[in-house]
């Protein structure tokens, strides 16, 4: 790509030129600052704002990248978010991908360039691990919200999943199940492989039933958890399991809701946990209040905020990597085994 030294070059006049002339200033003559502007035309040249960002700080504000700000589990994260936002003086700016990498690109391209000062990305399994590496080459200002490239080095915040997902296991197992299956999520994000891993560690260490029919990576949806839940619930009774641990609220909603279907009694007949305990309960879901692990989203939001800020205004050169641990909310779909 052509540069402005490349312009200057080709128009026979400095860089310090060219950028006025760019920047509509009245020092330059307009034959010419037309004749700039029709070399930078011919030559496809846009002009990096992200340079100018980084030294002048004069956006005041932060890009936060999420995968879909409509769904609910985002509640507590974009409240923090704001509420960091108000503590520190900053604008926020919401990029939501949907789950489509040219989103992804498209998003990152937009906002590191002059848009914001610095960029927080929740959960970048779907982004361009390249383009980011090129974005941080720059010195553009990063905090990466439950995920870490290796290497690269920035603020990274992070939640304990392998431990939530253990530590749900143990509670399960201190209420008498013995036989208890796990829903694992796709595994092409880093929260998902530490939940799994965190399953399979507590299955060996408490000697579980190893049936290998327990187990269920989803390849594409949380709606492949109702065939799952089908062919748990058609097992023989004394080889049916007593619990489903679900690797987030959604997919044990979906759980719950086949098993009701069923006339499978929740928590009585099959205990469900989730992982999130979502304030707002997932989309159409009808049922009893989900026994899951509680992550502190809205203090990993507003910490990052105020992280970035921090950065940015100078306070700290500090590049930190927090972890945040988590704790079971017991509601309504976990009871002891064997049941009353």
């Amino acid at each position: 790509m052509i540069t402005i030294k490349d312009l200057a070059k080709i128009a026979g006049v400095s860089v310090s030129t060219v950028s006025r002339a760019l920047s509509n200033s009245r020092k330059v003559t307009p034959d010419i600052k037309a004749n700039i502007e029709k070399i930078a035309k011919q030559y496809g040249y846009t002009p990096n704002t992200a340079a100018r960002s980084l030294v002048k700080k004069d956006t005041n504000a932060i890009g936060i990248v999420v995968t879909n700000l409509h769904d609910p589990f985002f509640h507590d994260l974009l409240m923090g978010f704001e509420a960091g936002a108000a503590e520190c003086d900053y604008h926020i700016v919401f990029c939501s991908t949907m789950g489509h990498k040219e989103n992804d690109i498209g998003y990152l391209k937009y906002l590191s360039n002059g848009i914001v000062d610095g960029l927080i990305l929740y959960g970048i399994y779907r982004f361009d691990e390249a383009f980011i590496r090129e974005i941080h080459t720059t010195g553009f200002p990063l905090l990466l919200i439950e995920n870490k490239i290796e290497g690269l080095n920035v603020n990274v915040f992070t939640v304990d999943n392998k431990n939530g997902v253990y530590h749900s296991v143990q509670y399960l197992y201190r209420r008498g199940h013995r036989r208890i299956a796990y829903i694992a999520g796709i595994q092409n994000k880093q929260v998902c492989i530490d939940r799994l891993e965190g399953f399979r560690m507590a299955a060996t260490e408490l000697g579980l039933a190893d049936y290998p029919e327990y187990t269920m990576i989803l390849e594409n949806s949380t709606d492949d958890a109702i065939e799952f839940t089908d062919r748990l619930l058609d097992m023989d009774a004394a080889e049916r399991p007593t619990a489903v641990l679900c690797y987030d609220d959604a997919t044990a909603a979906k759980v719950i809701m086949r098993a009701m279907e069923r006339n499978v009694r929740i928590p009585q007949d099959l205990s469900v946990m989730g992982f999130d305990s979502q304030i707002i309960p997932p989309m159409g879901y009808k049922g009893p209040a989900i026994t899951s692990v509680s992550q502190p989203l809205y203090d990993i939001a507003f910490d990052s905020v105020v992280q970035m800020s921090r950065y940015l205004s100078g306070q700290t050169k500090d590049i930190i990597e927090r972890k945040y641990e988590t704790r079971i909310d017991e509601k309504e779909t976990v009871a002891d085994f064997p049941a009353c």
